[in-house]
């Protein structure tokens, strides 16, 4: 087995469909072919028990094992600390994401947080900057001295920086619609989130280029048969949702809710993880703020519900049981294809010839076996327990 080429065999999960069990073959890390085959003589890896995957992608990442990506003096040896954990638990790229910062800690991470390969570890698919333009009553961790206004200027500095993948920003703020139109037209994805917005706010975001909505139902108003705000607005719209499927952040019932009304081609699940994830119970840091972890549920010192300590592949799990009327590609498809094309990324998040050779193979409880970065094995022990 080399890094240039790999064979690999087994049932396939792509696409929202189960594929005959098919050889894949990996050249320079491209799939190079994909066929119904037998079990071939000296694949590198042959599932008979298990699945084959797209690599999982995660749109929101805070950090991971001990890695905050907001609050790290070193953002490189963060960034990388958080790929190459994520790579063991079948996440083959992922947002890095920071929490509301002052200009300069965003300007600076921008460019180290790019679109860009991380030896041994998930791809970095740009930066996701969550905050400071969002809504002071809505902010959930948010330190409210760094929420602030948008304005052209500032978002010209982090665009003459780097290109972020995502914003999310509150709509209704003063600015927040020129900042919509400003960033999609220099094609960022904004997303909705950290709001207070009216239905009507929420629309005229969606109207003026927003295409998704952060962690729904979090940090926002709840959705009311006579106030439908940002939830009911994006609902009823074509845009996507993410959702933290960690038992925590959403009741089951509802993540069954929203798949059924918006089908998996509209829901990202997300991880939303912290620094914590990966670590035993216990203080860790999210941007200058400590939150503390039960190994489950992370919370502010005053209680303040904080991101997740599950990472992905514990959502997808999670996601599995919790939607058994649907089959599991299709469950699959929420962790893989969604978020790739909703960063209209067409070569991630499938198995198909002319993708990236990006894989994760798992076992029939859905754990992880190896995972395939860019036709490169990315295998160890896994990061934590908290699945």
């Amino acid at each position: 087995m080399t890094d240039a080429s790999l064979l690999v065999w087994g049932r396939i999960l792509t696409g929202g469909h189960e594929l005959t069990p098919s050889r894949i073959e990996i050249q320079d890390g491209r799939i190079t072919g994909v066929e119904p085959a037998q079990r071939p003589r000296g694949a590198d890896f042959a599932v008979d028990d298990g699945w084959i995957l797209p690599g999982l992608i995660d749109l929101q990442v805070n950090g991971v094992a001990g890695a905050d990506l907001t609050s790290a003096e070193d953002p490189e040896a963060a960034l990388v600390a958080v790929a190459r954990a994520l790579a063991q638990r079948g996440v083959t790229a992922f947002c890095p994401t920071i929490v509301s910062s002052r200009e300069e800690v965003i300007v600076e991470r921008l460019p180290v947080y790019r679109a860009r390969t991380v030896e041994g570890g998930a791809e970095s698919l740009g930066i996701h900057v969550e905050g400071p333009f969002i809504n002071r009553e809505f902010r959930g961790v948010h330190e409210p001295e760094l929420l602030r206004l948008a304005t052209p200027a500032e978002i010209e500095r982090w665009l003459r920086v780097g290109q972020p993948a995502i914003v999310t920003l509150a709509p209704e703020r003063p600015g927040g619609l020129a900042a919509i139109k400003q960033l999609a037209k220099a094609g960022v994805l904004v997303s909705l989130g950290h709001s207070g917005a009216t239905s009507h706010e929420a629309q005229l975001g969606l109207a003026a280029g927003a295409r998704m909505a952060t962690h729904l139902f979090n940090a926002m108003p709840p959705l009311h048969h006579r106030q439908p705000g940002l939830v009911g607005a994006v609902l009823a719209s074509n845009a996507v949702v993410e959702l933290i499927a960690d038992g925590v952040h959403l009741d089951p019932l509802i993540v069954d809710l929203v798949v059924q009304h918006a089908g998996v081609a509209r829901v990202a699940l997300v991880s939303d993880a912290l620094a914590a994830a990966g670590l035993p119970p216990g203080e860790s840091l999210l941007g200058h703020q400590i939150v503390v972890s039960d190994g489950r549920i992370i919370r502010r010192a005053d209680g303040t519900l904080a991101g997740s300590a599950l990472l992905l592949d514990g959502c997808l799990r999670n996601a599995l049981r919790w939607l058994p009327k649907l089959q599991p590609a299709e469950v699959v498809l929420m962790a893989t294809q969604t978020p790739a094309d909703t960063l209209r990324l067409p070569r991630k998040g499938r198995v198909a010839v002319g993708a990236d050779a990006d894989l994760v193979i798992m076992d029939a409880d859905w754990r992880v076996r190896h995972t395939i970065v860019g036709g490169k094995l990315v295998t160890g022990q896994a990061v934590g327990a908290n699945v």
